[in-house]
């Protein structure tokens, strides 16, 4: 829900019309575990390293917690250190930080294995209290070093140690080991996604979009395809975002802007056709995959998205098209009611002059970033 509040303040990258569950879908598929709001990829391990710390010492279960929250505010504080200054999350609001790394990766570690179970990290502490409890029944080990670090097995245990003076000054660069393990363990929680196989297939360039990678071609077919389905989609889509973009700029009297979408319409149409988008689209395959991806999407979405296919396959002035228009006004009404901008004229005040246009790269922009980290580190060794 936080993810969803802070797309919301970037108007280009709002759902304006309901396309996000499809978006999501093959995004999930192709790159598990990515999140928009992730920055690096050594934060997937900065927080078991930070949890395993706050679990020793003879600790209650709400000072494991309290000292959790101030090992990802001191981890601020050590990237500074380290000289990092991209990507580190709280770089603006240190002690004042309200959502936590941890917020950000947790659903990474799980899918990527790194911890076992679906606990909260607050569950993790009070386990980790019981396993205390637990062990003062019972004989204990003569090192006290041993005594004071806890049992982890809601963590994985090939987990790799934490650095020395992790907390004093660090940075994202990834040891060997650390580039090893979350290789092996991302491609065997997700062997068949394109993560997995960019991991362990490393291409000759990180492009914009993930059909332009230079290796995709040698990827299984049935990535090939999915990622086929992507790119169509992505191209196609992005009209209907044009026309609610020109529909606005219309209805509020901005001939500047009008002039614009009407450009982006046309700009959109060759596109279409000099990509290919359409020919040969097999249409009943592109709806498997996506129902295969979320068994729960709406059939209205789905009427919606094959009603606008239909009428871009029929090539007609969709800038003009009463159909069209129609599709793209009730689209709207039927997602936002009475918030519509198109018929509430205190909401179309507040447009700023474009509204969810940003391209659909499905995460690749975040799995490219990490796939550097560990190109990075691969080659380093």
């Amino acid at each position: 829900m936080l993810e969803v509040v802070d797309l919301f303040k970037e108007e280009g990258t709002v759902d304006e019309l309901g396309i996000g569950s499809i978006r999501d879908a093959f995004a999930d598929a192709l790159f598990p575990g990515t999140s928009v709001l992730q920055t690096r990829l050594r934060y997937v391990l900065f927080i078991p390293w930070l949890m395993q710390e706050a679990t020793k010492g003879n600790r209650t279960s709400n000072e494991m917690s309290a000292r959790f929250r101030d090992n990802e505010l001191q981890l601020i504080y050590a990237l500074d250190q380290g000289e990092e200054k991209l990507g580190v999350i709280g770089n603006t609001a240190r002690a004042k930080l309200k959502r936590m790394p941890s917020s950000m990766y947790w659903a990474a570690m799980g899918t990527w294995g790194i911890r076992n179970t679906d606990l909260s990290p607050n569950a993790y502490f009070r386990r980790q209290y019981d396993y205390r409890r637990l062990a003062d029944r019972t004989a204990r080990a003569d090192d006290p070093e041993a005594r004071d670090l806890l049992l982890n097995n809601d963590l994985d245990p090939h987990l790799p140690a934490a650095p020395a003076g992790l907390l004093g000054k660090t940075s994202f660069e990834l040891r060997p080991e650390e580039e090893q393990y979350l290789s092996d363990r991302i491609s065997a929680s997700k062997a068949d996604s394109m993560l997995a196989w960019l991991i362990r297939n490393e291409p000759g360039n990180l492009p914009d979009y993930v059909w332009q990678v230079d290796n995709v071609g040698e990827a299984p077919e049935q990535l090939q395809d999915l990622i086929d389905h992507a790119r169509r989609f992505h191209t196609v889509i992005y009209g209907a975002a044009a026309l609610y973009n020109l529909l606005l700029a219309r209805k509020s009297h901005r001939d500047d802007l009008v002039a614009e979408y009407e450009k982006a319409i046309e700009n959109w149409r060759g596109e279409v056709h000099a990509t290919n988008a359409l020919d040969g689209w097999n249409r009943s395959d592109w709806w498997a995959k996506v129902q295969q991806c979320n068994p729960r999407l709406r059939q209205a979405t789905k009427t919606f998205v094959n009603s606008w296919i239909d009428l871009t396959i029929s090539d007609i002035d969709l800038a003009n098209d009463p159909t069209a228009i129609a599709l793209i006004n009730n689209r709207e009404r039927q997602i936002k009611g009475g918030r519509a901008r198109l018929i509430n004229q205190a909401a179309l005040d507040r447009w700023s002059g474009q509204s969810g246009l940003s391209r659909l790269d499905y995460r690749w922009s975040v799995a490219r970033r990490h796939l550097r980290d560990l190109y990075a580190a691969r080659h380093a060794a």
